[in-house]
C-alpha cells in the first residue's frame, strides 16, 4: 500500500435535484453549483450493536447512522437556499412560513477535496435533503484591523436512495481504472451522479449459449 496523502482543500460544491428515484433507477436534473466552500464536515458515525443469546454475545450488527455533512460556505445565496427548502427560485428574498419543513425536495450532492500530491478525492451523496438555521447572524466590523469573515451553514441529511438502496461514494483520481483520465473522471463526477469508473481493459461477460 503507497503512504497515503493528506487532503489540502476542498472545492466544486454541486448539487443535483433528483427527478425521480424508484426500482426503474435514479434521474437526476441539471447540476447547480454552489461556489465559496469553507468546511464539508460529515456527521456519519459508526456503529456497531450487540444482540446477546445463551448468557453471552451471540450477534454484532455493524451499521452507520447520522449519515450526510454540515456545509460552511462564504455565504448561501438567496436563489440557493429557495430552491434548497423548496421555496421555489426567488433570487432576491427568502421568504419561510410554516409549511417550509414539508417542501425541501430531495438533491444528490458532490464535491471535491485536494490531495497533497496533486490529485483528488472525489465524493458524492445519492440522495438527502438540506436543512437550516437561519443565516442573518453577524457581528461588528472592527474599528481597526481585518474584519472578521462570516460563513454560512447549512446541513444535508443523507438517506439511502430507492432505486438501489446506495448512499454514498467516493474515489481518488490517483488510481482509476486502465482507460479513464483523470480530467474524464472528474468531468463525469460532476454532471451525472450515476457514472462508475470502468476498467476499459475488462473482459466482457459472455452468457452461456452466446
Amino acid at each position: 500500500m503507497n503512504k497515503p496523502k493528506s487532503t489540502i482543500g476542498v472545492s466544486r460544491y454541486t448539487t443535483f435535484p433528483i427527478t425521480s428515484d424508484d426500482s426503474e433507477g435514479t434521474i437526476y436534473g441539471t447540476p447547480i453549483p454552489v461556489p465559496g466552500t469553507v468546511k464539508i464536515a460529515p456527521t456519519d458515525k459508526g456503529s456497531t450493536n450487540v444482540f446477546d443469546a445463551d448468557d453471552g454475545a451471540y450477534e454484532t450488527d455493524s451499521y452507520i447512522e447520522d449519515m450526510g455533512h454540515e456545509i460552511t460556505n462564504a455565504d448561501i445565496p438567496p436563489e440557493v437556499e429557495n430552491v434548497w427548502r423548496g421555496l421555489g427560485s426567488n433570487k432576491y428574498m427568502v421568504e419561510v412560513d410554516k409549511d417550509a419543513a414539508g417542501k425541501a425536495p430531495d438533491f444528490g450532492v458532490a464535491w471535491m477535496l485536494r490531495k497533497h500530491d496533486g490529485h483528488f478525492r472525489l465524493a458524492r451523496y445519492y440522495k438527502g435533503k438540506f436543512g437550516f438555521a437561519s443565516n442573518v447572524g453577524g457581528e461588528t466590523k472592527p474599528s481597526n484591523g481585518a474584519p472578521n469573515h462570516q460563513t454560512a451553514v447549512a446541513t444535508f441529511k443523507a438517506v439511502y436512495r430507492d432505486s438501489d438502496d446506495k448512499a454514498y461514494a467516493f474515489i481518488d483520481t490517483a488510481v482509476l481504472p486502465e482507460g479513464v483520465t483523470e480530467s474524464e473522471a472528474i468531468e463525469k463526477w460532476f454532471t451525472d451522479p450515476n457514472w462508475y469508473p470502468t476498467d476499459a481493459t475488462a473482459t466482457p461477460t459472455v452468457q452461456e449459449g452466446e
